[in-house]
């Protein structure tokens, strides 16, 4: 097996993964082919961006239906930041492979910066509801402490 074969798998079964989390039935057999119409490639982005990518056909029937699909894709990752620089619709829409590749690199890094985004913001939630929850405790011992401090006699 080739290193692009091994990448070639490990980014379907990446792929495969989310959208058969998300209940999809059609999966990719060949990453070339099945993201070339920009369909499938769209609903990958959907659910890894949890957010809807307008303007898709459905149902491609050109050369350049398809490539103005995948560019839709690419301007849409581009205006949430992931890297697609470098990356033309016309070679995804062609199979180029290092483009594909470069592709799911690229979405694959944005969807583990969106885990460690939410992670963090997790974390911050947590952290509030601990000081909330602590202050009342706090606030009362502080208040005790100063009520002390005053009730003891002075020298």
């Amino acid at each position: 097996m080739t290193v692009k074969d091994y990448k070639t798998s490990i980014y379907t079964d990446w792929a495969n993964h989310y959208l058969a989390k998300s209940g999809h039935k059609r999966l990719i057999k060949d990453l070339q082919q099945d993201i070339a119409d920009g369909v499938l490639l769209a609903e990958i982005i959907q659910i890894i961006a949890n957010e809807k990518v307008e303007d898709i056909n459905g149902c491609p029937r050109s050369q350049s239906q398809m490539i103005e699909n995948v560019d839709v894709c690419l301007s849409f990752l581009a205006a949430r930041g992931v890297n697609v620089q470098g990356l033309s619709a016309e070679e995804i829409r062609n199979g180029n492979l290092k483009a594909i590749l470069g592709l799911f690199f690229s979405l694959s890094r944005y969807k583990q910066q969106q885990h460690h985004q939410q992670q963090y913001y997790q974390s911050l939630v947590e952290l509030q509801q601990r000081v909330t929850h602590t202050s009342p405790q706090l606030e009362a011992n502080q208040a005790k402490t100063q009520q002390d401090m005053q009730s003891r006699p002075t020298k």
